[in-house]
This record gives C-alpha cells, structure tokens and sequence, in this order.
C-alpha cells in the first residue's frame, strides 16, 4: 500500500490502493475511465459522511463524438472533519450487487491530525 501525503489529485485507477492524507475542506477529484453505452457505470459505495462529502454530481466527458465510444467519469469529493474513511467507487451495471470481481477503485482518505499520527 502505498501513502500518498497531502496530494489533491486527480487521482485515477492507478491510484486504487493507496491512501490519502488531506486536511479538512480540501477538494480533489477522481477521474476514471469507462465507457457508459455499455450499461456499465462507476458508482460511489457508502463512505463515512462526517468525513467526506461528494461534490455535486458524476460529470461524464466522452471521449469523441463516436456512438458507443468510452470516456472519463469526473467525481469530486470535499473534506468534511477529522477522520478517516474508505472510498471505494465500483464499476458495475446498476442493478447487479457489487461482487468481489468487480473492477473497483480503492483509496482510504484520512483527514486532519489522524494523517500525521498514523504516518508515525
């Protein structure tokens, strides 16, 4: 696992696994690619809320004008308060449960003095 320190992305699949230490009211982005007329999108897993907010809505930018052609899924995300909490964000099709094959993206965000002491 890797840390990286006070680093606001963006961050993107390479990412995943990493965590992240940030202070409170930071902004950062994810960006992950994907390709929405597969009927597959990335979604946003249940996080600590006290910890981390999203920021408006997921922004899908294609990458050309082509039908059926992948693009970017832009999530931004705000630091609330102290703390830690796990983001995981899956790529899956909305009606099926998340499983363990599911191609994911992983990062532990940790807010605030916590950062500093579990650098220790």
């Amino acid at each position: 696992m890797a840390i990286i320190s006070s680093c606001a992305g963006p961050y993107t699949i390479e990412n995943s696994g990493n965590t992240v230490n940030l202070s409170e009211d930071d902004v950062f982005e994810v960006v992950l690619q994907g390709n929405s007329s597969t009927g597959y999108t990335w979604q946003v897993m249940p996080y600590d809320e006290t910890v981390l907010s999203q920021v408006g809505d997921v922004q899908y930018t294609p990458k050309d004008d082509k039908i059926g052609s992948g693009g970017t899924y832009n999530y931004k995300f705000k630091t609330m308060a102290d703390g830690e909490t796990d983001l995981v964000i899956v790529y899956k099709r909305r009606f099926e449960e998340p499983t363990r094959d599911d191609k994911k993206f992983e990062m532990k965000i940790v807010v605030g003095t916590m950062g500093r002491i579990l650098e220790e």
